[in-house]
């Protein structure tokens, strides 16, 4: 009898043994896939791929890719966590479908808003990235009226006409909260920009460029932002998480345990800065809806709104 209990110790204490390390194993060697959408695809896959870690370590002012800022945010996170599985980028052609890919397994994490998460029950979410508020972004328009509107008031917005994409929900609500004269909804980015070309449109909301003017330029079109003014995103972003992916429990915890490092020493904030999202140079800047209700978060998660 005691023969055969220590027998069974034995074979416990080694299965034991093994299942650990396998696990480890598993978690150390699998890939994590990241959408990224395809007019950064190139971008992100050569930093992916170079051995040199400078390019994710959000050193380089001026850099406005912010899909290689994320991957970079999200490459320190999982090492500080104690996760060295590597990241490889795969393409999207927009957000909607990343999260799509994020949800049915296709693809494994990304980045997205609090609202776009909270009720998708295929994906996890981890601790903000971006806190509420602290991204911002400006009233961009042609030069000429630029020059005209700088400084202007709020009420003022009420006298100009808006364009952006309605998908982009949370941009879409501030818009229509500062209750522009009116506000049209084209499909793509290019389309928003020729828009405001034609003089068919008066502004957008953009994120500050870190260009010498704070300008963007699609197609030969360059934007400006309004002097004097910007918006107040009032919502978090964090990193969606897939429930298909292996040790997705595991994965969550230690990119939060990444994120707080990462928040405490100060690396957020660099790759936020650095790549224009944060933009020191407005921070004097009249915040336009900063008086402005609570949204409405039944506008933000439904879609057809």
């Amino acid at each position: 009898m005691r023969q055969a209990l220590a027998v069974f110790i034995l074979a416990t204490s080694i299965m034991s043994f093994a299942v650990g390390p396998t696990r480890a194993l598993a978690r150390e060697s699998q890939v994590i896939t990241v959408p990224v959408r395809d007019a950064d695809f190139a971008v992100v896959e050569a930093c992916a791929l170079d051995e040199n870690p400078a390019c994710r370590q959000c050193v380089e002012q001026g850099s406005n890719n912010v899909s290689l800022m994320i991957f970079s945010i999200l490459s320190e996170a999982l090492q500080k966590g104690g996760i060295t599985a590597p990241l490889r980028p795969v393409p999207s052609p927009n957000s909607e479908r990343s999260r799509l890919m994020v949800a049915d397994g296709s693809a494994d994490i990304k980045s997205d808003w609090a609202f776009n998460i909270e009720n998708n029950e295929n994906v996890l979410k981890t601790a903000p990235i971006i806190l509420a508020g602290e991204l911002e972004k400006g009233l961009y328009g042609h030069r000429g009226i630029n020059d005209i509107l700088a400084g202007i008031a709020i009420e003022d917005v009420k006298d100009l006409r808006g364009v952006s994409i309605r998908n982009w929900r949370l941009d879409w609500q501030v818009m229509e909260d500062l209750a522009p004269k009116s506000l049209t909804s084209v499909p793509t980015v290019k389309q928003m920009f020729a828009l405001i070309d034609l003089r068919r449109a008066d502004f957008t909301l953009l994120e500050f460029s870190s260009e010498p003017d704070m300008g963007r330029e699609i197609d030969g079109i360059r934007l400006v932002p309004f002097a004097g003014v910007k918006v107040s995103l009032p919502e978090s972003q964090h990193f969606m998480v897939s429930r298909k992916l292996p040790h997705a429990d595991e994965i969550v915890e230690a990119v939060n345990r990444g994120i707080a490092i990462l928040r405490e020493e100060g690396f957020i904030r660099r790759c936020l800065v650095n790549s224009g999202m944060i933009n020191q140079r407005v921070e004097g800047w009249r915040t336009l809806n900063q008086t402005m209700p609570p949204f409405d978060k039944a506008k933000l998660t439904d879609p057809s709104n």
